[in-house]
């Protein structure tokens, strides 16, 4: 298993997991056989997906390839999903925007 990177979970890694898992699923793929087409372990592609590993651009282009798409659709879909993930938390803002408001209703009492 590789060890996390010093900049795991944050917004970037966040939104190009997210763009790669959503390729994987697309062309119906499982993680080890990515890996293994790839020249990585499943944990390797695991830790990429959840943003808590740093590719580097060799392993990163042999994915693309192995998923059978251009790097820069990839990158086109990091790019739709770093607008929606806040960068101080590395979750979706529309999750953080319920997240606030659901612990907003829990500290107001009702009255009546």
């Amino acid at each position: 298993m590789p060890t996390d990177s010093p900049h795991a979970g944050c917004s970037d890694l966040v939104a190009l997991g997210r763009a790669l898992r959503e390729l994987r699923k697309r062309r119906g793929v499982a993680q080890k056989a990515v890996g293994f087409d790839a020249g990585v372990g499943a944990g390797y592609v695991s830790a990429v997906e959840l943003g808590r590993v740093n590719p580097s651009f060799m392993p990163l282009l042999r994915i693309a390839r192995t998923l059978r798409v251009p790097l820069s659709e990839l990158v086109a879909l990091y790019e739709r999903n770093v607008e929606i993930i806040d960068p101080q938390t590395g979750q979706d803002l529309a999750y953080n925007q319920l997240a606030k408001a659901r612990r907003a209703r829990g500290r107001i009492k009702p009255w009546t």
